[in-house]
């Protein structure tokens, strides 16, 4: 398992980059890809990261290796039995401001990398469940800073932070898991042979 980057470092290496997107953002969208059966590929899913953060010649090394090993923990968290999903969000200790945005910047990247990944589907063709979890997320990604902060806030945000951890869970549960499901043989099925037999 790699030793994942803090928000600070990847922060510091986007905007040492002239990239304007938080590193939250950027995770929300290979989230969302991820949720919808894309963003394995290395190459596709950086250059789609690249063009979300409006850079033509491509995101640095440094920050591309770290989101590559921010996807492959993500990959894990999804298909994983413990519902592990790491969210790329500030410390625990940093100003609550700054990770209620960095959550609303994370909704926000998962809705980029959802409608990438799910172009072509009609919301009527995805389920009730999905549909809520999407509009939920919308919600989030419009959301402002608390004018207070305090144990009360603190509990919110870590209910929120939650809901969009799930909701994401959810999402790929539906799309991806479900589907993979449906295509496994059963009991009773005969096993497709994985080469043809040869004719003579």
């Amino acid at each position: 398992m790699p030793e994942l980057p803090d928000f600070d470092e990847l922060a510091r290496a986007a905007a040492q980059a002239g990239i304007p997107n938080s590193p939250s953002e950027l995770h929300g969208v290979v989230c969302g890809l991820l949720a919808t059966g894309h963003g394995h590929e290395d190459s596709a899913l950086l250059g789609t990261l690249a063009a979300h953060a409006e850079q033509p010649e491509g995101l640095p090394p440094e920050l591309s290796r770290a989101l590559i090993d921010w996807r492959d923990q993500t990959m894990e968290g999804f298909s994983g039995t413990g519902l592990e999903l790491p969210l790329l969000l500030p410390a625990d200790e940093d100003d609550l401001d700054l990770r209620v945005a960095a959550l609303g910047q994370w909704s926000e990247g998962f809705l980029v990398g959802f409608g990438t990944g799910a172009a072509g589907v009609a919301d009527t063709e995805l389920s009730p469940g999905v549909q809520e979890a999407l509009s939920d997320l919308s919600a989030v990604s419009q959301v402002t800073t608390p004018e207070e902060t305090g144990e009360e806030e603190e509990r919110m945000f870590e209910q929120v932070a939650e809901h969009c951890r799930m909701s994401a869970l959810m999402i790929y549960t539906d799309l991806v898991m479900k589907q993979q499901a449906a295509k496994k043989p059963g009991p009773g099925d005969a096993a497709e042979p994985e080469t043809p037999p040869t004719r003579h």
